[in-house]
């Protein structure tokens, strides 16, 4: 059965298909104008203003990863450093945050965050048959949130740096400056990286880059003050000693020839720890103290050998096991003189 619809119906029905049209037209991600930022993307987002990087790629969302990539990479040659890392950006929308992750094998001091970046709709030129976009970040308000990161690192340096200023004995102001060297250089690559969201701002902290400069000095005038003398009960050969003796001073400490050129004294006890007789087996051990002048221990090690050496003399089993207890001692002490440097 055949129907005619009115004419007024055919005339809506047209009207509605033609106003369908036109919406998924709009729907679509391609626009037959080029936007102004595709022929010199660097006037519409000039340095002074923006970081801004512009991509091309085979996809939409392709194109918007590839630039903040590069916006990530930029930061990545600006910033000198030689730690492998991954890139991390942070996207803010008007009323909610998208954490995503760009991974880059290169050469990075720390791991690059990256603050408050915005993306253009990725445009589909359709000779080339690539996407673009560009990436970009707006230095203001990017320094608006860095800001506090910057001044956490600060505060958490001077706290340090009070702690090892208010040290009196020159080994323990030695370990508390050297944390405040660490703490000190991490502040350093905030700052690097403030510099090239800000470098106005980053301008201001002048001072503290030079109270971060001053810690490496501080380090080396009170290892000056780390002289000790060192007094050995139970050697044999004077293995131990001249063992004991090239450790401390590959850590650090002055060997003093008397206990009163020094401010340490290093007490270390060297036991056989024999077992039977004709033959004998020994399992030499090493007990290190070093105190200050006012009897304050301020570093100890003990260190056995497990291994047994045999003879048909105590001298004998001395003679075999000392060397390797000196080569015992040396990796132990140096392990732990390692936090004084």
């Amino acid at each position: 059965m055949k129907y005619n619809l009115p004419i007024k119906m055919r005339f809506a029905m047209l009207i509605l298909a033609l106003f369908a049209i036109a919406y998924f037209s709009s729907c679509t991600s391609t626009s037959e104008i080029a936007p102004d930022w595709l022929a010199n993307y660097r006037t519409i987002y000039p340095d002074t203003e923006y970081i801004a990087q512009r991509s091309r790629a085979d996809s939409d969302q392709t194109a918007k990863t590839e630039a903040v990539a590069q916006i990530a990479r930029y930061f990545q040659t600006s910033v000198s450093a030689n730690l492998k890392t991954s890139v991390q950006s942070v996207t803010s929308g008007k009323n909610e945050s998208e954490t995503t992750s760009v991974v880059n094998n290169v050469d990075v001091m720390s791991q690059v965050e990256l603050f408050a970046v915005e993306y253009t709709d990725p445009y589909l030129e359709k000779k080339e048959n690539k996407w673009y976009c560009v990436a970009f970040i707006e230095r203001e308000k990017a320094w608006t949130q860095y800001k506090p990161t910057v001044d956490d690192a600060r505060t958490e340096f001077y706290a340090m740096k009070k702690n090892a200023d208010e040290e009196t004995d020159p080994l323990t102001k030695c370990t508390a400056y050297g944390k405040a060297w660490n703490s000190g250089k991490k502040f350093l690559e905030k700052l690097e990286y403030a510099r090239i969201l800000n470098a106005k701002k980053e301008a201001e902290y002048a001072e503290d880059r030079r109270a971060v400069s001053e810690i490496p000095g501080k380090i080396s005038a009170e290892r000056e003050k780390c002289t000790v003398y060192l007094s050995v009960t139970g050697d044999y050969g004077n293995t131990i000693s001249s063992a004991l003796s090239k450790t401390l001073s590959g850590n650090g400490f002055k060997v003093a020839k008397t206990e009163n050129e020094a401010n340490y004294t290093a007490n270390a006890i060297v036991e056989p720890n024999a077992v039977g007789s004709d033959p004998i087996t020994v399992y030499p051990s090493l007990d290190l103290k070093i105190t200050s002048k006012g009897g304050k221990t301020v570093f100890a090690n003990q260190c056995k050998v497990e291994q047994k050496t045999i003879a048909y003399s105590l001298q004998n089993a001395q003679k075999k096991a000392y060397p390797i207890l000196a080569k015992e001692a040396d990796k132990a002490i140096e392990a732990e003189l390692k936090q004084y440097k």
